[in-house]
């Protein structure tokens, strides 16, 4: 029997009422949601900031500029219509049938049952084994080590969002197939901090110099191929083939920075941090990797094909649970 997680999520949180603002910060910490909290004037600056998160708490009284909750809900959803809101009913207007399609839930203050349902619902729809979560943080940690021998690279706990915005200006993206799993993986990051990285000498000795657009590319194709390979040696039988070989479009609008894989779905994100051993001042060099199953997901039927030789360093820079 496959050991399987609930993963963390960041959640905006959007509630004036301190009584239920603190209900529903328990309510969070209960379900593995990482509550922001934010005034009403702050919140669309917030979505700016946080290109990470799975969905928004509401409060239908929360005073803003939008007139209600319901103008602000409006707005956030036109900024990200893939982020569930919840909205939080109070005692105003009642939303038209148009805007009740805006959000993923409306409930009353008290009703902690048909909020959990819906999180759970939405947010994490997905859930993930144990085994594979804590085995792709472990190859990817000894492909970044491998590419940056001179790096300090550690990884945050991972967690899923339902933001579709890239990371940066330079992503690569490569196809996973198995009995158990179709999708994507994908890595992000930005184009000036990976160029100052190796010009810094996080990589090999004697790679130095300036690098074009194209060397860059070249850098993090090459890792992402590395990390793939592990992948796929530990998780992927070579006569594997999911029955199901369905495709959906995927949509890239790079002005905004935007991809769709044509699915729902949450994506399993981890952020990777390459630091200078020498200069602990200087600025990380941040890789965002994703995972995206949406073409086929079966974690019942996942089994680790390859059990690792060794076990993960136990060096304390992640704890999953």
């Amino acid at each position: 029997m496959t050991d399987i997680t609930r993963l963390e999520a960041k959640v905006l949180l959007l509630e004036s009422d301190s009584v239920q603002r603190d209900r529903l910060r328990a309510f969070c910490a209960e379900l593995g949601l990482v509550a922001l909290p934010r005034s009403a004037a702050e919140a669309l600056l917030a979505l700016d900031e946080h290109k990470d998160l799975a969905g928004v708490l509401l409060a239908q009284d929360m005073p803003c500029a939008q007139g209600d909750g319901i103008g602000l809900g409006l707005a956030i959803r036109a900024q990200r219509p893939e982020l569930p809101v919840f909205l939080r009913r109070s005692a105003g207007r009642e939303p038209s049938a148009d805007e009740k399609q805006t959000f993923a839930l409306l409930w009353e203050a008290g009703d902690m049952d048909a909020l959990r349902t819906a999180v759970e619902r939405t947010i994490f729809s997905l859930l993930y084994p144990v085994s594979l979560v804590r085995g792709v943080v472990d190859l990817s940690l000894s492909s970044l080590r491998s590419m940056f021998p001179n790096a300090q690279v550690d990884a945050d706990p991972p967690y899923v969002v339902h933001d579709r915005i890239i990371h940066g200006e330079i992503s690569t993206l490569i196809a996973l197939e198995s009995t158990w799993c179709r999708g994507y993986m994908m890595l992000q990051t930005q184009e000036d901090a990976l160029r100052q990285g190796l010009v810094q000498g996080l990589s090999y000795e004697g790679v130095g110099g300036d690098f074009n657009f194209r060397e860059i590319n070249n850098m993090l194709g090459e890792i992402t191929n590395l990390i793939w390979g592990a992948f796929k040696n530990r998780y992927i039988p070579p006569q594997a083939f999911a029955n199901q070989q369905t495709q959906v479009p995927i949509v890239i609008n790079h002005a905004h920075r935007y991809i769709s894989f044509g699915s729902p779905d949450p994506q399993l994100c981890i952020r990777y941090h390459l630091r200078d051993r020498t200069r602990s001042h200087a600025v990380p060099l941040t890789i965002v990797q994703r995972f995206i199953f949406n073409l086929h997901w079966s974690p019942e039927q996942f089994a680790e094909f390859s059990v690792p030789t060794a076990e993960s360093d136990n060096t304390g820079e992640l704890d999953l649970f």
